[in-house]
């Protein structure tokens, strides 16, 4: 690959980081950050409260030490159907060259509005045995992070991303065991892969404005005043104009391995306390970036900004090549407790701390001789607090509320169209009806209620030098929502 020595140079790598490690825009799930948050029914009817309770084999991902309160063999399949509603209104995003002289332009209008997001269907299965009176073996098979997001390659943020396509599994046996009548723990291995695809505009229109004024200024230099001039004009010209787009497409993928602890404590038959921990998972995401540059540009340009003596711009062409970015998922500890209240009542609640302020910036490492490209985040770390209720309605119903609270990672100042993420409040119904002796099916309706967010930021790494970056200026509103509708089959072999 060469390096163009403008700052848009492989900048359109920028967003490997972004879109493969971050995708992870988890508007349609119930975590803040890029945690996606919904792994079981029967937990999403108490807004993930209920890791204290153990009622099925999904308790693996909230609390693996849950599972000693099972018998037998026990399988949970869940499917989650994600609606998320996520609006972008732009506010006038524009192109900028600073120091060059040339004015910023429009590269949007002002009420122009994108809707990135769809429908997805998210698959889980879990599983336990007993294989004592005292020790169950489980396994969960689980999506963790995941994202669909298409903005197209005409809107105001097309520099910083036009669509990615995320997808992990986690792959996460445990085993749990019963050291006394009141106290379990467990522990597990996590073994998760991600992969992952990007697509981005790529504003060549700078590179060529700037590649002319270079010439143009080597032709005033020789004594030629008028052609400057006119190489001038023609830079004001074509800076901007999207016909001279061209994009990057980059994918991705990796395996990484983590870990995870649990233990739950019995204070009576009514009453119990868990704490769950899940370590943070290592990954480098190997990716190829396949460019692609407009044949638009007139040839009368071209010859001005490369011919001798004034070769404006010595490479216009980006070559493919390979890129590599190393990410480090966030560790989480979770504090949740159980009481029945009543024969037909039950309370809990849970406390989710996670440690965000690891993704401190995002660096890609190109595999040849061009700098690594910083992409500044700054996150912070998030406390998420719910509460649940279940009603034992009769004999073969119980009914599920919840309720949660989820603070946002993401300073407004570094928000960006990959994770336009947000503080967020969770409602949530649920019930568990039982189908046949051995078999009860779980449903979940949540309704997840985002902040509306301000997008400003500038594609210019904070200043760093060399930039490379678009100098993309995007402003605008973000006003997203979400329905979730879980369902979940658990049936006892």
């Amino acid at each position: 690959m060469k390096t163009c020595p403008t700052p848009l140079s492989f900048q359109g790598l920028r967003p490997l980081a972004m879109g493969l490690s971050l995708a992870l825009l988890a508007l349609g799930a119930q975590a803040s950050g890029y945690r996606f948050g919904t792994q079981s029914a029967a937990a999403e009817g108490t807004a993930n409260s209920n890791g204290a309770e153990g009622a099925d084999a999904s308790s693996l991902f909230a609390n693996p030490a849950a599972l000693t309160r099972l018998k037998g063999l026990q399988v949970s399949g869940v499917l989650d159907i994600i609606d998320p509603k996520v609006r972008f209104t732009d506010a006038g995003s524009t192109l900028t060259a600073p120091g060059t002289g040339l004015q910023p332009r429009a590269i949007s209008a002002a009420g122009d509005t994108s809707s990135p997001a769809d429908t997805a269907y998210v698959p889980h299965m879990y599983l336990s045995y007993a294989l004592s009176d005292r020790m169950v073996a489980g396994m969960g098979v689980f999506v963790p992070f995941g994202a669909k997001l298409d903005y197209g390659m005409t809107w105001g943020g097309r520099y910083n991303l036009g669509n990615v396509e995320l997808k992990s599994i986690s792959l996460n046996p445990n085993l749990a065991f019963k050291i006394s009548d009141n106290l379990s723990v467990a522990g597990g291995l996590n073994l998760q892969h991600m992969e992952g695809k990007l697509k981005r505009a790529v504003p060549y229109s700078s590179a060529y404005a700037r590649g002319l004024l270079a010439a143009a200024a080597q032709v005033e230099a020789g004594g030629s005043p008028a052609l400057a001039l006119q190489m001038r004009q023609m830079a004001a010209q074509i800076f901007g104009d999207p016909q001279y787009d061209g994009s990057v497409a980059i994918e991705g993928k990796d395996w990484g391995f983590g870990f995870n602890l649990a233990l739950l404590w019995d204070l009576d038959k009514n009453t119990r306390f868990g704490m769950s921990y899940r370590s943070a998972v290592k990954q480098v995401l190997k990716g190829t970036g396949d460019w692609t540059q407009p044949t638009t540009l007139p040839a009368s340009v071209l010859a001005a900004i490369t011919a001798a003596p004034y070769n404006g711009l010595s490479a216009l062409d980006h070559n493919d090549s390979a890129a590599s970015v190393a990410i480090k998922t966030p560790e989480s500890l979770s504090i949740h407790g159980f009481h029945q209240l009543t024969p037909t009542v039950a309370v809990m609640a849970d406390a989710t701390w996670v440690k965000q302020s690891r993704l401190e910036t995002l660096r890609i490492d190109f595999h040849n001789t061009t700098p690594d490209s910083i992409t500044p985040e700054h996150w912070k770390n998030t406390w998420r607090v719910s509460a649940g209720v279940n009603w034992q309605a009769g004999k073969d119903v119980m009914l599920r509320a919840g309720f949660a609270n989820d603070r946002s990672p993401v300073p407004s100042r570094t928000r960006s169209p990959s994770l336009p993420d947000a503080h967020r409040q969770t409602f949530a119904l649920g019930a568990n009806l039982n189908l046949a002796p051995a078999t009860t099916l779980d449903l979940a309706l949540t309704y997840l209620k985002v902040k509306d967010a301000a997008m400003d930021i500038v594609d210019d790494a904070e200043g760093e030098t060399p930039c490379n970056c678009s100098l993309a200026h995007v402003r605008g509103n973000y006003a997203s929502r979400a329905v979730i509708f879980g369902m979940q089959i658990n049936h006892k072999f």
